[in-house]
């Protein structure tokens, strides 16, 4: 028989390219086994991501710094998939030579016989198949979870509402959601291998309806509150416009699920909003964040921010910055516009002179960190239940894990503590995290 050989794969962007990983370890299972690092990987992936160009950049300046990789040894083969892949197809083999397989976000399933194909035949091989309107495969999460005590959980794929400046739906294809029944087997599965936390992933959730029965999002978390043995339940992303009161009383109500929410607002100011088309307005935004403030008092928000859009002014930018004052989030993820090929932003003209829109980004990013600071202040001296998730990797001896509402927090433990929930008494405060010690 002979030996397996080895996978890297390197994962840009979002959750949902996280979860894709997982699948194309699954999928390879029977002939690699993960590498512990680049240089001694038979077969190196890079699983991409193209929402914003800074993303895609990379992208190609890892693919150099693989060519001496491939110099070193001519048979190693290098795969590029994800959205990049999806979006660039052949032009990645020309702009690389070093890559020898090219495969789209709908290609997953074709990836072992590709790698296969490439050995046999020495081609490089490109498929990039378009979006079928099918459910994601259900194949591979078979083999997922036991690498810890949270897991990830894809219910759905692609997105319908084509905000201006995003180039998921062209790349991730139009919404489609995966059968409840197909969800809670895979749920089940992950609990038996040890799972205690499930986040279920899609580009937005509050869409989800069962195709079997045509139940909604919030039936799949009453029916995800009855399996034993899963502690906690979260989910990313909710849009803010399909975010409904019935949603806001289900995350009051379930037990398992956490008191924390990704709620991306994108911007502060109604004008940059409709013209961003994301179909709501600061006012239905702060109803949405007030609902869920008044029935969870220790809810916390996270969000997305996307500053310097086309036609956006300093007046509409203070908007943004008196939102994060206003919902004082616990934590924001914040990018300075970037036009992607397709998208209706990209044919926008923006009179705002860049060099103007420059120093906006830090400033916000001060801002909240100001408020993230005091948040973490404000936590010294509690006492709070942590899911140990792994070792502290800057601290021997520590530990890390999560609190239901989104804090992470190090502290002193023995590894044996890894997949349990713990007393922790909170102590100092650091810029992204919390110090603490356990409860006896």
């Amino acid at each position: 028989m002979n030996e397996p050989g080895k996978l890297y794969v390197k994962t840009f962007g979002c959750q949902m390219n996280v979860y894709d990983t997982e699948k194309i370890y699954a999928f390879l299972q029977d002939t690699y086994v993960p590498a512990a690092s680049e240089e001694e990987a038979d077969v190196i992936i890079l699983n991409t991501c193209s929402i914003r160009e800074k993303a895609e950049n990379k992208v190609y300046s890892q693919l150099g710094r693989f060519k001496p990789l491939k110099d070193i040894n001519p048979d190693l083969i290098i795969g590029v998939g994800g959205c990049v892949a999806q979006q660039e197809g052949e032009r990645i083999l020309k702009r690389s030579p070093s890559v020898d397989v090219v495969f789209g976000t709908h290609n997953l399933d074709e990836l072992p016989a590709m790698l296969e194909e490439r050995k046999k035949s020495g081609k490089r091989i490109c498929r990039v198949r378009e979006d079928t309107g099918t459910v994601p495969t259900a194949d591979a999460p078979r083999v997922m979870g036991g690498r810890g005590a949270t897991s990830l959980l894809t219910i759905m794929k692609g997105c319908n509402n084509y905000c201006a400046y995003c180039v998921v739906p062209f790349v991730r294809g139009r919404e489609v959601s995966r059968p409840a029944s197909e969800i809670l087997d895979e749920a089940v599965f992950l609990v038996e291998k040890g799972v205690r936390e499930i986040t279920l992933l899609g580009q937005n959730v509050n869409s989800y309806h069962d195709p079997d029965t045509g139940a909604g999002f919030v039936s799949l978390l009453e029916s995800m509150e009855l399996l034993p043995g899963l502690e906690r339940l979260r989910f990313v992303t909710s849009h803010p416009k399909d975010f409904s009161p019935e949603l806001a009383h289900a995350m009051a109500d379930l037990p398992s699920v956490c008191e924390h929410i990704h709620l991306p607002v994108q911007a502060g100011s109604d004008r940059v909003l409709s013209a961003m088309k994301r179909g709501y307005t600061s006012r239905q935004y702060m109803e949405k964040v007030e609902l869920l403030t008044k029935l969870i008092p220790e809810v916390e928000f996270t969000t997305d921010i996307i500053v310097g859009f086309p036609g956006e002014e300093r007046e509409d930018f203070e908007l943004t910055m008196e939102m994060l004052n206003t919902v004082k989030y616990q934590n924001i993820y914040s990018f300075r516009f970037s036009s992607r090929p397709g998208t209706a932003a990209a044919a926008m003209k923006d009179p705002v002179d860049a060099d103007v829109k420059r120093s906006w980004l830090p400033e916000l990013q001060d801002l909240q960190n100001q408020i993230t600071a005091e948040k973490h202040r404000n936590m010294v001296g509690r006492e709070v239940e942590v899911l140990v998730e792994e070792k502290d990797n800057k601290k021997n001896g520590f530990l890390e894990g999560r609190t239901r509402n989104n804090y992470i927090v190090h502290f002193p433990g023995d590894p044996e503590l890894l997949g349990k929930i713990v007393r922790i008494r909170l102590t100092n405060s650091r810029a992204i995290h919390v110090m603490g010690e356990m409860v006896n």
